[in-house]
């Protein structure tokens, strides 16, 4: 059977889907064969833009305005989508603002803003799709966190991944056996153009694998967890980051 064929008219709802990993999420999903639907607040050109592409994939794109950082927008969001398929099969939480200003100069606005996208959001999203998904009798859920939940140098940032994580853990226990929850951690991503050379080549030099995860790398896994292939798989999240966070001791020689 095509790979391909296991996603096939399932209807996805990637939050944040117009640009950078939410848009290669959305790429992926529709070489699956899904009917996509791409969230977007202010990108609207890149939105219909990326729509015409997913249709030319094989899939399906549909674009929808919310701002998922109010409850209510996401609330409308979600519903709207079930009332016009009458389900949601797949819901990947990909939105989350980054922060990497410490502690002690970070103001609450910027605290609150990075939880509200990162933490509430994802709840919110996990909470409505899910009840309905269960009550449906199947649906996967696929929360995008960072490597940064499992050390302390991007501070609120980090704070927020973690919690996702434990909502990830969370919800899988209170939704199961119908729906399946499961996050993905990437570290540093290759194609970010936001990263410095010299940050870049210390990251790959402290990784196994001696490359970056890239975004279509962690758009492939999102479509695998949502596939039979991982039907007995929930409330795990999945590192994806060359092994760079493997314990190891530095011993003088």
């Amino acid at each position: 059977m095509n790979p391909a064929d296991t996603l096939r008219e399932k209807v996805c709802v990637i939050t944040g889907a117009s640009r950078t990993l939410g848009a290669e999420i959305a790429r992926s999903m529709a070489r699956y064969g899904a009917i996509v639907v791409v969230n977007y607040f202010h990108s609207v050109d890149a939105a219909f833009a990326l729509c015409e592409e997913l249709d030319a994939l094989g899939g399906e794109g549909v674009p929808f305005q919310a701002d998922i950082s109010k409850p209510d927008e996401m609330t409308r969001l979600l519903e709207e989508v079930w009332a016009r398929y009458d389900r949601i099969d797949i819901l990947v939480n990909n939105v989350g603002h980054f922060t990497e200003k410490p502690y002690l100069d970070l103001p609450i606005e910027e605290f609150d803003t990075i939880h509200e996208t990162n933490v509430r959001a994802t709840f919110v999203a996990m909470q409505i799709a899910g009840r309905r998904m269960k009550v449906r009798g199947e649906g996967s859920i696929v929360n995008i966190a960072a490597t940064d939940a499992f050390h302390r140098t991007h501070t609120a940032y980090g704070l927020a991944k973690a919690g996702v994580i434990h909502l990830t853990e969370g919800m899988a226990l209170e939704l199961a056996p119908e729906v399946r929850v499961n996050a993905i951690a990437p570290d540093l991503i290759a194609d970010n153009e936001n990263m410095s050379a010299s940050l870049v080549q210390s990251a790959v030099g402290g990784t196994p694998l001696r490359r970056l995860v890239t975004r279509a790398e962690i758009a492939e896994m999102t479509c695998l967890l949502c596939t039979p292939a991982f039907a007995s798989v929930t409330g795990q999240t999945l590192v994806m980051d060359g092994g760079r966070s493997i314990p190891r001791l530095n011993v003088a020689g």
